[in-house]
């Protein structure tokens, strides 16, 4: 491999090392983590205020259950007395007569609101249901993101790690000179090293003279591009030969 070659990984190797950072220091997947938290406990609040509200309809329910029972029991017995103990006393007739319609009227009015109760009890449990599920389903996107950042996470730092390693075996095999005049360069530009492609330098897009060409095909360690001076890379040889 031509020490071009070896300068293109070379600059592969750090690029991969900032782009890495850039994942590990993206305070993005820690916001969006807390976010998604946030959206969890929101759901939770009105999940057990829904729970809440079905329990206590519950026990209202029930003592409206238990105030039927008894309407029904005091008008039972209303009608029991009317016919069979009143003795056609018109002064008591007319007293169970009354109480048996204010309790019939009572009992219409508790067979109402426990209709009523039992619509609400229907809309409450659908929606203790539904954000049952809201709940789930927030709880395993949040564990899935988490994965899937930590995967990431740990992905960017074997890179960090293994292109670091390999700038250092680099950094033996490629001679001093050249190191040195890659460095140089590096500090001035985050691009150095660029292939040429069909006679057309990748850094600048500019075509390069033929001077340059002929450089290239005769092997000299660096050839610069004689538009915007980044070392190039020719990748196939014999196309290059074609080309002059």
């Amino acid at each position: 491999m031509s020490n071009s070659k070896l300068l293109l990984e070379l600059q592969r190797c750090y690029e991969q090392i900032e782009e890495s950072k850039k994942v590990l220091n993206d305070g993005s997947h820690l916001y969006l983590l807390k976010k998604m938290k946030k959206e969890f406990e929101k759901i939770k609040i009105k999940y057990n205020e829904k729970r809440k509200a079905l329990g206590d309809l519950k026990v209202e329910y029930t003592s409206i259950g238990k105030d039927l029972r008894e309407l029904k029991n005091k008008i039972d017995k209303n009608e029991n007395d009317l016919y069979n103990n009143s003795n056609n006393d018109m002064k008591s007739i007319n007293a169970l007569q009354n109480n048996i319609e204010i309790n019939k009227e009572k009992l219409r009015n508790l067979e109402d609101r426990a209709i009523e109760f039992l619509e609400v009890e229907e809309k409450l449990k659908l929606d203790v249901e539904s954000l049952k599920m809201d709940l789930i389903n927030t709880k395993n996107n949040f564990y899935s993101y988490k994965q899937v950042t930590n995967e990431k996470m740990h992905e960017a730092k074997n890179k960090i790690e293994d292109s670091t390693n390999r700038i250092e075996e680099l950094k033996k095999i490629i001679p001093e000179k050249e190191l040195n005049i890659f460095y140089k360069m590096l500090e001035k530009r985050k691009v150095v090293v660029v292939k040429l492609n069909n006679q057309v330098c990748d850094g600048c897009k500019m075509k390069v003279s033929s001077v340059t060409l002929d450089n290239i095909a005769k092997g000299q360690n660096i050839v610069y591009c004689d538009n915007c001076g980044r070392i190039l890379v020719y990748q196939d040889e014999k196309k290059l030969k074609e080309a002059k």
